[in-house]
């Protein structure tokens, strides 16, 4: 039995996929695009991730009229303002995951694979990227907050002002309350505007992954992101910056909305208040779940597969003709590929997110 995944075993196996046994995997298949039905036959199942990618809809498209089970997999929380407003989405005219064309979908959360089932069997899972304890590390002794975003956090510059404004009112607060902090911040515009406005005294603790950083701190404030969903796991009262009016399946113990909601909430949140941790807890079960990457793949593969075709208008047939083109090259795979090598090292990271964020 064979499978083919459209992107790099690297990043497959950071979401914790293994070995199945009886089962070989191929990677890289998203080169495969143009190769005619009969070659693609010898699959057995077929899984990408990267919705917006023309290749992955194209090769979709293909394995769905063989019956061959597709099936697309999320690295991460699906957040509503990301999927409309993300520039990587709006490019293409799409937003994230409406519609999925696939048979299959494996994603974070529970409430999340509920609203995705209309038309596409949906099931929740953890990936290892995100939590790779087996349990809850420690609180440290000392009482320290760590302020930190996700990845991207805006998307416009009105977007970025109000969070400007809130993370600064939150910063502000925490001085003034002498209370002990840290960001963690990767996004150049954000740090450099707080390092100017709080004239250089941020520490930005970024040299470990998140996890490992996460031991030295009691608490965190996030925008929403993975990020939140880590920390509920390891225990810390966690407080979402909320600067956005698109509607959000992460809910967290403290909703930050305003400097003055988190001066009123700072106590119960530093101490923390039982019962607003026992609410917290609560809303961790939508994310909690034994089932990894690996698990919902041999669940699949175990499934009488059901050929999905309603979508296929989603494909304008221009579009088709011109990535059949042979005149075409996929030019983009391999620059995806360059791009996700280099992610790996934090200066050239950085260069290249400033690099996208200037063409985009």
């Amino acid at each position: 039995m064979k499978i083919l995944f459209s992107e790099e075993e690297w990043y497959y196996r950071d979401l914790g996929l293994e070995d199945i046994e009886g089962v070989s995997y191929v990677f890289g298949g998203m080169r495969f695009y143009k190769s005619p039905l009969a070659e693609l036959s010898q699959y057995y199942a077929f899984i990408c991730a990267y919705y917006t990618m023309p290749h992955n809809v194209m090769l979709t498209i293909k394995f769905n009229s063989l019956g061959v089970r597709t099936i697309l997999c999320s690295d991460g929380i699906f957040d509503f303002s990301n999927a409309f407003l993300n520039i990587m989405h709006r490019k293409y005219g799409l937003v994230q995951f409406q519609p999925i064309l696939q048979n299959y979908f494996i994603c974070v959360g529970k409430n999340e694979a509920n609203y995705f089932c209309n038309g596409v069997k949906a099931m929740e899972y953890m990936p290892k990227r995100m939590i790779s304890s087996e349990r809850p590390s420690l609180l440290p002794r000392e009482q320290r907050v760590l302020v930190t975003t996700a990845n991207t956090s805006y998307f416009n510059d009105d977007e970025y002002e109000r969070l400007f404004q809130l993370i600064s009112d939150v910063l502000v607060l925490l001085v003034d309350k002498n209370v002990k902090f840290s960001v963690r911040f990767f996004d150049d515009r954000l740090l450099t505007d707080l390092n100017i406005m709080f004239k250089g005294i941020l520490q930005n603790d970024v040299d470990q992954g998140f996890e490992e950083t996460l031991e030295r701190y009691s608490a965190v404030v996030t925008t929403p992101s993975s990020i939140a969903v880590v920390s509920m796991f390891h225990k810390r009262p966690t407080a979402l910056l909320v600067y956005r009016d698109f509607p959000m399946f992460l809910q967290t113990g403290w909703m930050v909305p305003s400097a003055s909601v988190f001066s009123s909430l700072l106590k119960d949140f530093l101490l923390p208040d039982q019962d607003r941790m026992k609410i917290q807890n609560s809303l961790y079960e939508n994310y909690a779940t034994e089932n990894n990457l690996t698990d919902r793949i041999s669940e699949v593969l175990g499934k009488d597969n059901t050929n999905f075709s309603e979508y296929r208008s989603y494909i304008n047939k221009s579009y088709e003709n011109m990535l059949e083109s042979k005149f075409n090259i996929n030019v983009e795979w391999y620059v995806r590929r360059l791009y996700r090598f280099f992610r790996k090292y934090k200066f050239i990271s950085s260069f290249l997110n400033r690099l996208k964020r200037s063409i985009f």
